[in-house]
């Protein structure tokens, strides 16, 4: 059976520290990516992880060492595909850092597994029983910030879009947001003294501290202007690794089911992929 350097991406894109929250947004920007390895400068070693999550979690934190997540599930590379799925699974992951020696060697994505192994497997049983079928979608005219909202409430990744006539019209991906989002500079000055009220003497001047804040910012266009229009969708009596084969060839995480008719009945995610995979050869 594969193991995990077998499958593990090599040249990992890594955020350093010490650094500052706009170097992971730049990354963010680049590489369409929501979270990286940390790693102490010049060394390599594995400090921590950092996601998006972890920015939003800390909105007026800039230094990533107080951003990032330290306690870091890894494995290394003799780590069987049963044990990595286990592990994303189970701690609710999308990522591992492959470690040797405390130095990062490589990274396992659940999107990994799904091209590489599970495209492979031959599965043939339906997505039908793994896919999710409660959906939130969302209306053509939304304005994009609003939909990023709705997408961190309902933690989804991907939305369908419904038109007037509640006909699915596209898709969009927390990638789309992100592809349209600008780096912002935000500049805000604050007083370095209190003003006291009624005092009988103060300060000519005041020392102020100014600190400038660069974040991802959203246009207020609607989603019909970035939305996917050409939708990618399959239906319930697809087989799993044909699913799996569907989300390497378009790069995508998530994939709308549909009936022959074009009705909407659900989403399957990779993650979906992941656990119909594991509860295979957890029955080996």
């Amino acid at each position: 059976m594969e193991k995990a350097s077998d499958i593990m991406t090599k040249n990992v894109v890594c955020v350093t520290v010490p650094g500052t929250r706009e170097d992971v947004l730049q990354l963010i920007h680049e590489h369409k990516h929501f979270g990286f390895p940390v790693v102490k400068k010049e060394e390599n070693t594995l400090a921590g992880i950092i996601t998006r999550t972890d920015l939003m979690r800390k909105p007026d934190e800039n230094q990533i060492a107080l951003l990032m997540t330290r306690d870091v599930v890894s494995l290394n590379k003799d780590a069987s595909l049963k044990e990595i799925a286990s592990t994303l699974l189970s701690n609710r992951i999308r990522r591992i850092p492959i470690v040797e020696d405390d130095q990062i060697v490589g990274l396992i994505t659940t999107a990994d597994i799904v091209h590489k192994t599970i495209l492979r497997a031959n599965i043939s049983d339906p997505i039908e029983k793994h896919m999710k079928k409660e959906v939130v979608s969302i209306y053509e005219g939304t304005p994009l910030p609003v939909a990023l909202t709705i997408m961190e409430l309902a933690n989804v990744e991907l939305m369908p879009v419904l038109n007037d006539a509640s006909e699915l019209s596209g898709v969009l991906s927390k990638a789309d947001l992100f592809s349209s989002s600008e780096i912002i500079s935000e500049r805000r000055i604050s007083s370095m003294s209190a003003e006291s009220e009624g005092d009988s003497w103060s300060w000519d001047a005041i020392p102020q501290l100014v600190v400038t804040k660069k974040e991802l910012r959203l246009p207020s266009k609607p989603v019909s202007e970035i939305m996917i229009k050409n939708v990618i969708s399959t239906f319930e009596q697809t087989p799993i690794s044909e699913c799996a084969k569907l989300m390497r060839k378009h790069d995508i995480d998530q994939i709308p089911v549909t009936t022959l008719n074009g009705e909407l009945v659900g989403i399957i995610r990779d993650t979906d992929l992941l656990q119909a995979y594991f509860d295979k050869i957890s029955e080996m």
